[in-house]
């Protein structure tokens, strides 16, 4: 039978069957309900070692039971072989008991049933598995063993320093360091059982850090491996933190490292490009090791900060040596020796001279271009150290020329082949000179004494010779021969007529050639010098021995020095600007004169004049006659005038105020006749007073106004008169537009106010004319009982309430005037009347106020009759102030009478 799983039988199945097991057999009796009982474990020696012995728990363990009926005990009737009786005999098995438990290795206390029905193991001891029977994944530090009274043998968590989460169990590991747990797929760049280190080619500080890559440079690097730095281990010429850059002095990082720098010291600056190795030369150097001088260039020295030093040459050649002839040499003096008067040159080097006072300075002349780029020291002293300056100011000054510079302790190299020598310089110093050292060179092969290789042997070009190409080859000169040796050398050129100086270049001519190269014939010679030959120059044919030229493709000899005045192929007739008969093939000889035209000709024009009476032809500047001696018609001036650059001018009359034809006019003056009251040379424009210029008229008067106008005089187009201030109109007869008051001072402005005026004009007096509510003399004031709105800028009425006030306040005052007797009449010496007012302010005690007024304006101001009458009486109040401005005039002897109902408010 099945049973479902396997199960360790530790005791004893109970069998209940009616005859017999597989391998115990059941009593004769009971014939039923007989028990038969089987124990795995029972009896057998090592039943008490059960947990250590492997055969036990393998035998206790069963996933099937299988129970065989073999035969029935039939009493001995089976002797009888009674097929019938043996029928009736029966067995079976009526109950079943298995007692047991299920096999968990003694990793579960209990077991579990799945969905299925299958019983498995609840484990512990970080054990998995339908019987306990491993260990779980994570949990491989040992290997799993089944749990004993003695241990329960769990299973231990694998040290995988926090960098994963998966191991294995390695028995070769556990047996050599009792720790079996290999941990997986390390994290962080981590490895090893535990991943306690970092991978091949990571690192970290500490344990805590993750591992981090050491990048080292395959090529530059013994190891990919780092230290706990970062830091590689590098191979020779080397460096950097990656071993991923040459050290200086290397370049081109390989597989076997940095290779070293083939750069020459002497031409190279510091070292190499780490990338290729090209060498970084000097200023005159060149090559891929900087181990030669660029062309134009020699001596390559490590102490020259340019490495070479340029040719010099004399600037004719860019391919010079050091020459192996000469010993390196000092030229110094202490000034021991005296001080003499004169002032010898000292040259310092092809580039600058030197003069000074000293006599001991005299080894210093001569020829010393041995010492070209080479250094002059100068030493200076004073009595402490600490009197001498930081820098000493060094004055040279010599053939109208000043240099200066500041003396130090760095050295400056020659100057450029180019400039020019100076040849007599002063060193002016204020400290003690106390000495000069010149370096130089002597001619000497002995190997005891340094070589000077400084000296320079040039490769000279054609037309040049000298160790420094200082001399012309033969057959050559100087180009330029104020240059000396500086100059090029270019071939003699004598024509074969004589030969050249070297320096100067000047040939010796002869067959009466002449010039630099003999390239002309001399003065009365004629022919082409630069054939070649002995006859190249002929005598000119031409009197009086003058130059002449042969044309060539004719050729004829035409004189070309004739006297003056002549001209011809001979010299035969006057030339032109000249009249006469030189040869007399006309008649008498007449020597040539110039043409007498008073300079109102072009000389430069052909003909000018007649060759033989001296007749001028082409007068110019408007003249004519024989000389050209007087203006042309049309014309005016003086044409025998030499001082003025146009003689004659056109009369150029105008045809407006000209009384006859316009091209008539003065011949000197060039006045034109002009119409009445027309003015000016040509007539053009009217007199003083007088305007509009019209043709066979004239002019006609201004007529200005002698009271609007400031001058008698007119625009002479317009007639427009000069007006004074504020008057306008063609003859100042009237005022501007808002002016008023004609006079002789002019008008004045109105000056009314814009907002409260009708118009900007103003009346004849003075007064505007003011709109609604606007008073005053410039309607700049509001009227009474009304108000000015900001706004607007309107004087608008008062609200009607105001209105009836003031009406009532006028009755009130009005009769207070009677009552007090407010008008009182006094007779004057003129026979008139003063009205005296009496006004009130509201808030002040009544004090009498009095305002006279003379008969005259009183009667200019009211209606007045002679009659007794009563005019009107108009009140007005302004700021609380009640004043009569009008009163009744009544005649002599009358006594003021007032009448309530005329008083109108």
């Amino acid at each position: 039978m099945q049973t479902g799983g396997q199960l360790l039988v530790a005791s004893f199945y109970n069998l209940f069957l009616s005859y017999h097991h597989k391998y115990e057999f059941s009593d004769i009796s009971p014939l039923t309900g007989g028990n038969v009982a089987f124990s795995t474990l029972e009896g057998r020696p090592s039943a008490y070692n059960f947990d250590q012995s492997l055969v036990l728990q393998e035998w206790v363990t069963a996933t099937d039971l299988l129970i065989s009926l073999d035969r029935l005990n039939t009493f001995g009737d089976e002797f009888f072989k009674d097929a019938k009786v043996l029928r009736s005999y029966f067995y079976a098995i009526s109950d079943f008991s298995v007692g047991g438990r299920c096999k968990c290795n003694g990793h579960a206390s209990e077991c579990i049933e799945r969905e299925h029905g299958n019983l498995v193991c609840a484990c512990q001891h970080h054990t998995e598995g339908a019987d306990c029977q491993r260990c779980h994944p994570f949990y491989q530090d040992r290997p799993w063993a089944r749990a004993t009274g003695d241990s329960a043998n769990e299973c231990l968590k694998c040290n995988c320093s926090g960098r994963s989460d998966q191991c294995v169990f390695d028995m070769e590991q556990y047996r050599s360091t009792g720790s079996g747990g290999r941990c997986v797929s390390c994290r962080d760049n981590t490895d090893g059982p535990h991943c306690e280190r970092c991978r091949n080619g990571y690192y970290r500080k500490s344990t805590e850090d993750p591992c981090l890559p050491c990048n080292c440079n395959v090529n530059g690097s013994v190891s990919l491996q780092c230290d706990v730095e970062g830091r590689c281990a590098c191979r020779e010429g080397v460096t950097g933190e990656k071993c991923n850059t040459c050290q200086a002095g290397f370049h081109s990082i390989g597989p076997g490292g940095c290779r070293p720098c083939e750069c020459d010291l002497s031409g190279s600056v510091g070292d190499c490009s780490a990338l290729d190795g090209r060498c970084y030369c000097k200023q005159n150097v060149e090559g891929q090791n900087c181990n030669r001088c660029k062309p134009g260039f020699f001596n390559l020295q490590q102490i020259n900060p340019a490495g070479c030093q340029p040719c010099f040459c004399y600037g004719h050649s860019l391919a010079c040596s050091s020459s192996n002839h000469y010993a390196a040499v000092n030229i110094t003096s202490d000034f021991v020796e005296g001080i003499l008067t004169q002032t010898p040159v000292i040259k310092l080097h092809p580039c600058i001279f030197l003069t000074s006072a000293l006599t001991t300075l005299v080894k210093f002349l001569g020829h010393k271009v041995y010492s070209y780029g080479q250094l002059l020291f100068i030493t200076f002293a004073s009595e402490t150290p600490e009197l001498l300056p930081d820098h000493i100011a060094l004055v040279l000054e010599g053939s109208g020329i000043t240099l200066s510079a500041d003396l130090s302790s760095q050295p400056v190299l020659g100057c450029h082949p180019g400039l020019t020598p100076r040849h007599s310089f002063t060193i002016r110093y204020k400290t003690t000179l106390r000495g000069v050292t010149m370096t130089s060179a002597v001619v000497s092969a002995d190997p005891a004494f340094p070589p000077a290789l400084w000296v320079e042997s040039c490769s000279c070009p054609p037309g040049f010779a000298g160790q420094f190409c200082e001399q012309c080859a033969p057959g050559f000169t100087r180009e330029e021969p104020a240059r000396g040796p500086l100059s090029t050398c270019v071939p003699c050129n004598c024509h074969q007529h004589g030969t050249c100086h070297p320096e100067t270049g000047v040939c010796e001519c002869s067959d009466f050639t002449t010039g630099t190269t003999c390239e002309r014939c001399l003065d009365g010679y004629y022919g082409n010098s630069l054939i070649g030959t002995p006859g190249d120059c002929q005598p000119c044919p031409c009197p009086g021995q003058t130059s002449c030229v042969q044309i060539a493709e004719t050729g004829q000899v035409v004189c070309t020095n004739c006297p003056a005045g002549q001209t011809g192929m001979r010299c035969q007739r006057c030339e032109d600007g000249y009249y006469g008969d030189p040869l007399g093939l006309s008649g008498a000889a007449q020597p040539c004169a110039r043409c007498n035209c008073n300079g109102n000709v072009d000389f430069n024009a052909v003909g000018i004049c007649d060759h033989v009476t001296g007749r001028c032809l082409k007068c110019l500047g408007h003249t004519e006659g024989d000389h050209c001696e007087r203006c042309q018609q049309g014309f005016y001036g003086n044409a025998l005038d030499q001082t003025v650059g146009q003689k004659c001018k056109s009369c150029s009359c105008s045809s407006a105020g000209t009384s006859g034809h316009v091209n008539e006019c003065h011949p000197q003056t060039g006045n034109c006749h002009c119409l009445s009251h027309v003015t000016g040379r040509d007539c053009s424009y009217c007199e003083v007073g007088f305007f509009n210029l019209q043709p066979g008229i004239g002019c006609e008067i201004c007529k200005c106004n002698p009271i609007g106008s400031s001058s008698l005089a007119c625009h002479p187009i317009t007639g427009q008169c000069v007006c004074r201030t504020g008057v306008e109109g063609r003859l100042c007869d009237t005022c501007r537009l808002g002016f008023f008051g004609f006079s002789s001072r002019g008008c004045r402005a109105c000056n009314c106010d814009p907002m409260g005026s009708v118009s900007m004009q103003c009346r004849s007096n003075g007064t505007c004319h003011c709109r609604q509510g606007f008073v005053g003399y410039k309607c700049d004031k509001c009227e009474l009982n009304y108000f000015h709105n900001r706004a607007t800028h309107q004087c608008e009425e008062c609200p009607v309430c105001y209105g009836l006030v003031k009406k009532q306040v006028g009755l009130c005052f009005v009769k207070l005037f009677m009552f007090v007797n407010i008008c009182v009449w006094k007779k004057n010496k003129k026979s008139g009347f003063f009205l005296n007012f009496y006004s009130f302010r509201a808030s002040q005690q009544i004090q009498p106020k009095v305002k006279l007024c003379s008969a005259e304006k009183l009667q200019k101001n009211l209606r007045a009759t002679s009659q007794v009458s009563v005019s009107m009486l108009n009140v007005k109040v302004q700021n609380s102030t009640i004043c009569l401005k009008r009163a009744v005039h009544i005649p002599a002897n009358d006594k003021p009478k007032f009448l309530h109902k005329d008083v109108r408010g």
